[in-house]
């Protein structure tokens, strides 16, 4: 719950509220629809369980005063919807997108959101303390990003996996003690939201014999891709902190790509100020933010879709059975780039598909692979495989 030191501030019983469709809380409702869902098979996910939707932002925090509560609630909404389009403006785009926009009216704002949730929330007679989830109608977005010539990105890669190596105290260590570095990088999984995710290994005794810290350091191509393809993850990156919190940190990343060649950056980071209430220091938790956010920036760059026309691509899909072909067709559908998907024909070891999307053919190749799909040049035309 929010921590909150006014007094007159009291718990409010509504924990969520869907701007689209009112529901009525009862908890005889709440336990008639439960059990349908899940006898469909379609049960919701508990209370608190965040939803992996690159399309909503959670946690956005309010605190607002104003001449009554229902004014300072709607007021304190408003605001919420505001930082959230801010935030998923910043997840889509490079930095430097919005310099050339004019501000957004929050009506627009209010226009492209398709609903929001109370995550938590304090009133009073005269003010609004909430932290609420807000989520975005897709197309909505897009259609504002066209047409004010945004390019912007919303393929999500492959999981980055990170390996953290502290040499804060002169010796780098990996994996022999639970260190503040790894933790720092541990915190971030349950605040994540943008295209690039990010997983750390747990430290475990397989992790322990896929790689030791010698062989992260120097790059050893074979224990990295070991590891990696047992956590399911893309791209690798051995990010290595000297220095202190306390004195300020300089963080060395080297970057080994599931394909194509490796690339490293340092940063630095100044020390922060201690906060007592938080378990990581503030200065390691800047420094993983940072490091973040060129995966973020580098992703983004490299798969933003300018404003413009659809592409139409006939392709050819091989599959060795229909349990791989309806594998295919569930990957496909889960690439919000391909707009159409229409079949031509289908034998039992191959399709012919038209499909439209948006971006280049290399953007798309990108969008596949990151499915585990790989579009090949065939004798005839474009051929499509699944990589596993």
């Amino acid at each position: 719950m929010v921590a909150c030191r006014t007094p007159d501030l009291a718990p409010n019983i509504a924990t969520s509220e869907f701007k689209a469709m009112p529901v009525i809380r009862t908890p005889a409702l709440r336990k008639s629809l439960s059990v349908a869902l899940m006898a469909l098979g379609l049960a919701l996910p508990a209370s608190g369980q965040a939803v992996d939707d690159l399309f909503t932002v959670r946690d956005v925090g309010v605190d607002i005063s104003s001449g009554n509560a229902n004014a300072a609630r709607d007021q304190g909404v408003r605001e919420a919807q505001r930082k959230a389009f801010d935030l998923m403006f910043d997840r889509l785009t490079v930095d430097g997108a919005r310099t050339a926009l004019p501000p957004v009216p929050s009506d627009v704002i209010e226009r492209m959101v398709q609903s929001f949730e109370i995550q938590e929330e304090r009133t009073s007679a005269t003010r609004y303390v909430g932290k609420l989830a807000i989520r975005f109608n897709a197309a909505a977005l897009r259609n504002y990003l066209r047409a004010n010539n945004v390019a912007y990105a919303e393929v999500r890669s492959k999981p980055t996996l990170v390996l953290p190596i502290d040499q804060t105290g002169g010796t780098p260590v990996l994996w022999q003690a639970g260190t503040a570095w790894r933790q720092a990088w541990a915190d971030l999984a349950p605040r994540q939201g943008g295209l690039v995710p990010v997983t750390v290994p747990f430290g475990e005794a397989a992790d322990v014999s896929d790689i030791g810290v010698e062989q992260a350091l120097t790059g050893d191509a074979t224990a990295l891709r070991r590891i990696a393809d047992r956590y399911g993850a893309g791209d690798v990156a051995v990010v290595v902190a000297s220095g202190t919190p306390e004195a300020g940190l300089t963080v060395t990343v080297a970057l080994h790509p599931a394909t194509g060649s490796g690339e490293s950056f340092t940063l630095t980071q100044s020390p922060l100020p201690a906060d007592t209430t938080e378990v990581v220091s503030p200065t390691l938790r800047a420094a993983v933010e940072s490091v973040t956010h060129r995966f973020e920036e580098r992703w983004t760059a490299a798969t933003q879709i300018a404003a413009g026309a659809l592409s139409d691509l006939k392709l050819t899909a091989r599959f060795a059975d229909q349990a791989a072909w309806l594998s295919i067709r569930k990957r496909l559908a889960s690439i919000s780039t391909i707009t159409q998907t229409n079949i031509t024909s289908l034998s039992r070891t191959g399709a012919v598909l038209d499909l439209r999307h948006a971006g280049d053919i290399g953007q798309l190749r990108t969008a596949l692979a990151q499915r585990d799909l790989v579009l090949e040049d065939g004798a005839d035309g474009p051929v499509l495989r699944s990589a596993r």
